[in-house]
């Protein structure tokens, strides 16, 4: 049992900050974007004017993160690529995952800074902007992804989250193709709504290799208007995307029963969690815990939470409402914590 992942691995800097910090860099609330010029002052800003705490991040190291803190960090499940610079926060990141458990393993790059993303908290943390500056992460290269092939031919499954795809995306084709070709699944995260104005031509090409789609209703909502699907509404969304067209396995060896059709996921915040299986006449949803305003610390990371949650439980071939269930579990708790961290307990039976 192992579980492939690949993605921009961040450390992120954590702040809460006031509605004219946002307004001066035209940062929306519940936002996540890529830094452009206009950005680059406010790292340094926010690092001088705030009361700031460093964390491994990146969506998709954060859900693998996640997946070994359901596990166990002494049962390590997870391997984790992606590209880092040379330096200080290089090495701060990579031991900080793989003291969560997390087999990360970087590409080194001499010639740019590990990226950063500035998670900026607030009202009291019910809002979230998420502004990445990419650096090293824009130089990793498929020649580094075939020199650790031993990793992806390993995994049982493979998860990458959207924000891939802009970097390199014949590493996530490659990592896809294997996926079919050895009857495994591929589990792929919409992760932001500007990786469907960006990569259209990129996210046609992957969609039919998906066998598992999570989105949050934002991003949801973006796919849709992509496709020129005729609705906003979440279930309508969900069946659509999973009757979007899907390759086939070309595996012979492989049972009938994984030769299902797409599962889609759609997290709605406080609202529902909607599933819809490609095969399915009808949408199921999943009420998620109400928590006061008290409990609620900082939405960032939820969604990768969630996701190492059901991973956890899929990689056990656990059915799909018990993958929604420790999903929902890990997502709770991660809202409860200041930045993506990781509660001192795991108290989720399984």
């Amino acid at each position: 049992m192992h579980i492939f992942g690949m993605g921009n691995p961040l450390l992120d800097i954590t702040a809460t900050v006031d509605d004219a910090f946002l307004e001066k860099y035209g940062l929306p609330k519940n936002s996540a974007i890529l830094a452009e010029a206009k950005h680059e002052p406010m790292y340094e800003e926010v690092i001088n004017k705030y009361e700031i705490e460093y964390s491994a991040g990146g969506a998709t190291q954060n859900t693998m993160r996640y997946c070994q803190w359901v596990v166990g960090k002494n049962l390590q499940l997870t391997t984790f690529i992606g590209a880092v610079g040379n330096d200080y926060f290089g090495k701060i990141m990579e031991q900080k995952a793989k003291d969560d458990g997390v087999n990360v393993h970087y590409q080194k790059v001499d010639d740019a800074l590990t990226g950063t993303c500035a998670v900026l908290l607030n009202n009291n943390g019910k809002y979230r902007s998420l502004c990445a500056y990419l650096g090293a992460c824009k130089k990793f290269d498929k020649h580094f992804l075939l020199s650790n092939s031993v990793f992806v031919e390993k995994a049982k499954l493979y998860y990458i989250s959207g924000h891939m795809l802009p970097v390199c995306h014949e590493s996530c084709m490659h990592v896809a193709q294997h996926s079919m070709d050895w009857g495994k699944d591929f589990f792929f995260n919409l992760a932001a709504p500007y990786v469907t104005q960006k990569c259209q031509k990129e996210l046609e090409k992957l969609m039919p290799y998906v066998d598992f789609f999570f989105a949050n209703l934002d991003e949801a909502r973006a796919f849709a208007t992509m496709k020129g699907y005729k609705t906003k509404e979440a279930k309508e969304i969900a069946k659509l995307i999973a009757k979007e067209p899907k390759q086939k396995y070309n595996n012979p060896r492989i049972p009938s029963q994984y030769k299902a059709g797409r599962v889609v996921v759609i997290t709605q915040s406080e609202n529902p969690v909607i599933i819809f299986k490609s095969d399915w006449s009808d949408v199921k949803e999943f009420p998620v815990p109400q928590l006061s305003e008290k409990e609620l610390k900082d939405t960032n990371g939820a969604g990768d939470a969630f996701t190492g949650g059901f991973l956890a439980m899929y990689i056990y071939s656990k059915p799909l409402e018990k993958c929604i269930e420790c999903a929902i579990y890990c997502a709770t708790e991660c809202v409860k914590q200041q930045g993506c961290t990781l509660p001192k307990t795991m108290t989720y039976k399984f």
